[in-house]
């Protein structure tokens, strides 16, 4: 790699086919001219009588220098098709059909961009139609609560129109005894409405549960980090920091893989984009009593008042603005912001909790333990 990126750094040639043609070609001239070379020297005839010699040998070399860059041009078709059905698919999404019968380092490269690109369509189609499906489960839902509306309407009117008469005392003065079956009759419709509100919302619970516990399972979260660094590793190239991950060979934890996997992404993306260029960012794995816990600290990084939201903001003292507002509630919000309310959407999720900590001038910190227990307990319940 070390070759390839000298030759990447200085941009010469700017193609991959044009630096394989220049190392050809220096390879190939090499040799020729250090064989001319001697041939002046070392014989002691005239250089005149030379010259049919040179000429035969230039003009072989030229030969077999064409004929070199040409085979090699060929040779590195495997790599452009590979390349260019890579490209294509991120841009369009076309699917390519490369031959995959060759085993030797070419064919293996367009076998595996082949693969590749099939199970990575297979996996967006199945997320669109999963999405999808969601969507019109969603719809469904909406469309059976908005048929509620009259379960809920009729109590709440008769509510509202006799506390209305009550206060008026349109009829007489409270002691009435019309009012007192009015009494009755809203205590009976707030009781009805209590009952339909107290279906619906442990309908609502239940189904969280049960989805919880269907996707709860036993999880090596060392794993999901180091394949959430690898996600995240072209984000911290690009702005050239590096990312240093400190965790045990496995931890075994009872979660849902789905929101482990999201969070500690969503972790290392933040921590990445409020690091300055030729920062660090640390990501920590440790085991607790009731589970693990996930360390993502930035060091050079700061978050401002803009970026963190209120609710989050309890952790860290003495917060600057970056828009220059002198009040200590912030007046807008950053794609920080957005991120750090994902996190602690998807903690909340499983019933965990993220810390922000933060020292002036030298870093920021997002703290984060999963317990299993709590997954357990959901689980159970469910």
């Amino acid at each position: 790699m070390k070759i390839y990126e000298t030759l990447a750094r200085g941009n010469f040639p700017k193609t991959y086919t044009g630096k394989i043609l220049l190392v050809s070609f220096i390879g190939v001239h090499v040799p020729m001219f250090g064989a001319v070379t001697y041939v002046l020297l070392a014989d002691t005839k005239p250089f005149l009588e030379q010259l049919d010699v040179l000429g035969a040998m230039l003009l072989a070399t030229l030969i077999g220098t064409g004929g070199t860059m040409f085979v090699m041009k060929e040779l590195l078709a495997p790599v452009r098709a590979a390349s260019e059905a890579a490209d294509q698919y991120l841009r369009n999404r076309q699917i390519p059909r490369l031959p995959t019968k060759y085993t030797d380092s070419a064919g293996v490269l367009m076998a595996s961009v082949q693969e590749c690109v099939t199970r990575l369509d297979a996996s967006l189609s199945s997320t669109e139609g999963r999405y999808q499906q969601l969507e019109r489960d969603h719809s469904e839902q909406f469309k059976t609560l908005a048929g509620m509306k009259h379960d809920f309407r009729t109590p709440l009117t008769q509510i509202l129109g006799f506390a209305s008469l009550m206060k008026a005392e349109a009829i007489g003065p409270i002691g009435n005894t019309t009012y007192q079956s009015f009494v009755q009759k809203i205590g009976a419709s707030g009781q009805q409405l209590l009952e339909t509100l107290n279906s619906v919302i442990d309908l609502s619970d239940s189904q969280s549960l049960s989805q919880i516990a269907q996707d709860s399972e036993n999880l090596d979260l060392v794993a999901v980090a180091r394949d959430a660094v690898n996600i995240e590793h072209l984000h911290a190239e690009q702005r050239s920091v590096e990312v240093e991950v400190r965790a045990p060979s496995e931890l075994e934890l009872f979660t849902v893989k789905s929101v482990a996997k999201n969070l500690t992404e969503a972790m290392l993306h933040a921590a990445i984009a409020a690091t300055p260029s030729q920062g660090t960012v640390s990501l920590a794995i440790e085991s607790t009593d009731t589970g693990a816990c996930v360390l993502v600290e930035s060091c050079g990084g700061q978050l401002s008042l803009e970026d963190v939201p209120p609710r989050l903001a309890t952790g860290i003292q003495g917060l600057k603005s970056g828009a220059g507002t002198l009040g200590a509630t912030p007046e807008s919000s950053t794609p920080t912001t957005l991120r750090l309310c994902l996190i602690d959407t998807l903690c909340r999720s499983v019933g965990a909790q993220i810390r922000l900590t933060q020292t002036d001038g030298v870093s920021f910190s997002m703290y984060v333990e999963l317990d299993a227990a709590a997954s357990e307990v959901l689980s159970l319940a469910a």
